[in-house]
Order: structure tokens, then sequence, then C-alpha cells
């Protein structure tokens, strides 16, 4: 905690002691914040990621974009090609050098091949929707007007991964934060994973992960095959879980 003298903040002023006081508390919460997210960032100095479902990365409710750093080496996948692009873009806008980052245009499943998906169309008017909106690309046909019916959809066919492929043909050795995003699917990456690399912590969406806005079975299964391999439950809000070694 930052300590501020109300000396050093009255001096000079016409301010009482009861607005030099709010004004310290004030000063010490955006001190503590500038740390607590410089330390964010030390943590993943020359750490490994995977992300399943980036969208475009810089967004208000993306857990990486802000904290990584140019000695982070990461794998971002987003299937659909529109956001794809702008996920690349805004990545070269943060950094100079991309040579850390590989982008793949995929989705990630249980098999290698195509998969349609329902896609927010690029179309709409996005200033009438919520921030969020254009985040809901899923496999299934019914997830975006569950959210949103006046939103334009697409039907697109995306080519498909796994995420065993994916640290095969990328040479991955070590993962430090494995983190899945995939309105729905996120169980059925994970379950089929041979975990063959152990990621330190994983952070998955487990809000649709038994259906729309439902968490049930699917939910436990997936739970107790990480607590059987080593992992503990570190929390669970609203709408993502995260379990570490």
């Amino acid at each position: 905690m930052f300590n501020i003298p109300l000396s050093l903040i009255q001096e000079g002023t016409n301010l009482s002691v009861e607005q030099c006081i709010k004004i310290a508390i004030r000063l010490q919460a955006h001190f503590a914040s500038l740390e607590a997210k410089a330390k964010a960032i030390r943590e993943y100095d020359n750490k490994f990621i995977i992300q399943i479902g980036s969208h475009i990365g810089n967004t208000e409710n993306d857990p990486i974009f802000k904290i990584v750093n140019s000695t982070t080496k990461m794998i971002l996948v987003e299937p659909v090609p529109h956001l794809f692009k702008q996920l690349q873009d805004n990545y070269k806008i943060k950094f100079q050098n991309l040579a850390n980052i590989t982008f793949i245009n995929k989705a990630v499943s249980n098999f290698v091949g195509e998969i349609e998906m329902t896609v927010p169309s690029y179309d709409n008017d996005y200033s009438q929707f919520p921030t969020w909106a254009s985040q809901l690309a899923s496999i299934n046909p019914l997830h975006v007007h569950a959210h949103l019916p006046n939103l334009k959809v697409n039907k697109i066919q995306v080519e498909t991964t796994t995420l065993d492929d994916i640290i095969k043909e990328y040479n991955v050795e070590e993962i430090y934060l494995l983190q899945t995003d995939t309105e729905g699917h996120d169980y059925t990456i994970l379950m089929n994973y041979s975990f063959i690399i152990k990621p330190q912590k994983i952070v998955f969406e487990h809000k649709h992960m038994d259906g729309f806005c439902t968490v049930g079975q699917k939910y436990i299964e997936l739970s107790k095959k990480l607590l059987s391999m080593g992992y503990t439950k570190k929390y669970k809000n609203t709408e993502d879980t995260m379990f570490e070694l």
C-alpha cells in the first residue's frame, strides 16, 4: 500500500482535511491498481499461452490482451475470418514484432475437418447492441439468437483442428495458461485433449457448457477430470472457471 502524506496533498491548496483524505484514498487505490497490473504483466514474462476463441483481442473482457508483453509466447485461435483479421491487426498495433505470436484461423474441436458455425454478421450495426454482441459465434445454431433475437447471423464452414494437433504442429513444450472461450464447446475441446502437456493454469467458459446459460453434468465431469489430474479449482465466477496445478 502506498502511504501518501496528507500534508503533501494539502500544501498550497485550500482543501480541508476531509477532502485531502478522500483524495489520498483515491490515489492509493489508483497506485494499487497500477501495482497489480504491473505484477500481472510480470507474471507472463517468457510464458507460453494458448487462447482458443481469441475474438479480436482488444476487448474489455479479454483476459490476456492488456497484460501480455513482448516476451510472452502465444498461440491465438479464432475461427471467424473477419474477427481473425481484426485480431491480427490489434496485436500488430500492440507489438511491433509478432515473432512470439502464432495466429490460427480455425475452430478447435475433437476432430480435424470442417464444421458449421453460426456467427454474428459483419453487417450488423453493433452500436445498437451490447459490446459483446460480436462475441457469440458458436457451433450451436440457436446460440446467437438465444442472446439477441434481432442480431443478423451468417452460417459459415470453418476448418477444425484439435488441441493435440496444435501442440504437435507447433512443437509446444510447455503451457503456462490455456484459456478457452468457445460459447459452449469448451467441454468437447478439453475432454478430448490428451493432456500430453499439462497447462499450469486452465481457464474455461462454463456458462453455456450444458446448453444456453446452463451449467450441469458436463461441468461436473470436466471438473472431476481436472481434479483427478492434480488440478485445484481456484475460482468460479458467473462465466469462467480456473483450475491450477
